[in-house]
C-alpha cells in the first residue's frame, strides 16, 4: 500500500533548484494539457523545510500585524485543513445542482473541528477556510449563486489554492495536514499553468493532492499514479459517495483509488 501522503508528498513530488519547470514542454500552447512527467521529479528539500513561512504576504504593516493576531499559540499538528475546487464550468450543465449537493453533503460528513473552504472554477472563492461545523451551516446558502458557466481554469484555481493554504498554515506555524481535494469533469483550460501549479505545490509543500473526476476515465492528467490520489465516477450522482469518503480520510491520507457507494 502506498506510503501516508503527507510523507510521499514531502519526500517525492519535489523539483530541485532552478530547474522546477524543466519536464514541462513550453513549446505546448496554454489550451493543451500535457502530461506531468514524474520522473522528471526530483526533492526541493529547502523549499519543503522553508513553508509556509513566517509572514503572510500582506504588502502592508496594518495588515501584516492583523495577520499575526491570527497566528495560534497552540497549534493542532492533527488539525485537518481540505480546500474544495468545486468544477463549475459550463460542461456541468444541468449537472450543477446536484454537484453543489454532493459538496455539501460531503462537508457535513467533515469532523466539526477540521477546517474547510470552497473555492469554483469559475466564480472563485466561495467559502472561506473555517470550521468544517461553520462550514455547514454556511455553505448552503454560498452556494446558491454558482452556475454551471464558462471554462476550467484548473490552473489559476490550484494556484489560488496554495496561496489560500499557505496563509492558512502560517496561522497554525506548519502544523497540521492541508490538502485540495479537485473535482472536474474534464481537462483542464490552462493546461501549462495547471502543471506549473501542480509542480510548485507537490515540489515546495506537503501539501495533499487529490481529485474526483466526473465521467472522464483515468486519462486525465492530475492522475499521475503513486502521486496524486485519484478516483474517477461514472457520474455526478456518484460525486457525493466519493467527496464524502476522501472525508472520512482525516488522518492517514493514502491516494483514494476506489470507494464504496
Amino acid at each position: 500500500m502506498l506510503r501516508n501522503f503527507a510523507i510521499t508528498a514531502a519526500l517525492i513530488f519535489t523539483i530541485g533548484g532552478g530547474t522546477i519547470w524543466s519536464f514541462l514542454d513550453q513549446s505546448q500552447p496554454d489550451d493543451t494539457q500535457p502530461p506531468i512527467d514524474a520522473a522528471s521529479l526530483v526533492p526541493n528539500w529547502s523549499a519543503i523545510s522553508a513553508w509556509p513561512g513566517a509572514t503572510a504576504e500582506t504588502g502592508n504593516a496594518e495588515a501584516t500585524s492583523s495577520f499575526l493576531g491570527q497566528v495560534e499559540a497552540n497549534p493542532d499538528p492533527a488539525q485537518v485543513t481540505t480546500l474544495i475546487l468545486l468544477d463549475d464550468s459550463g460542461s456541468m450543465g444541468g449537472r450543477m445542482g446536484a454537484a453543489k449537493d454532493a459538496v455539501i453533503q460531503a462537508v457535513s460528513q467533515f469532523p466539526p473541528e477540521s477546517r474547510v473552504g470552497v473555492v469554483a472554477l469559475n466564480a472563485g472563492l466561495v467559502l472561506p477556510v473555517s470550521t468544517a461545523a461553520a462550514a455547514a451551516r454556511e455553505l448552503p446558502g454560498q452556494l446558491t449563486r454558482i452556475e454551471a458557466d464558462g471554462t476550467t481554469p484548473l490552473g489559476a484555481r490550484l494556484a489560488e489554492a496554495l496561496v489560500i493554504l499557505t496563509q492558512e498554515a502560517q496561522k497554525r506555524r506548519g502544523f497540521g495536514v492541508f490538502r485540495i481535494l479537485v473535482t472536474t469533469d474534464g481537462a483542464a483550460s490552462d493546461g501549462l499553468r495547471m502543471n506549473r501549479a501542480v509542480a510548485e505545490i507537490l515540489s515546495t509543500t506537503p501539501i495533499e493532492l487529490a481529485t474526483i473526476g466526473v465521467g472522464i476515465g483515468e486519462g486525465h492528467a492530475l492522475n499521475v499514479p503513486g502521486y496524486t490520489s485519484y478516483v474517477n465516477v461514472s457520474s455526478v450522482g456518484e460525486l457525493a459517495a466519493a467527496l464524502t469518503a476522501a472525508a472520512a480520510e482525516q488522518t492517514v491520507f493514502d491516494p483514494i483509488t476506489s470507494f464504496e457507494d
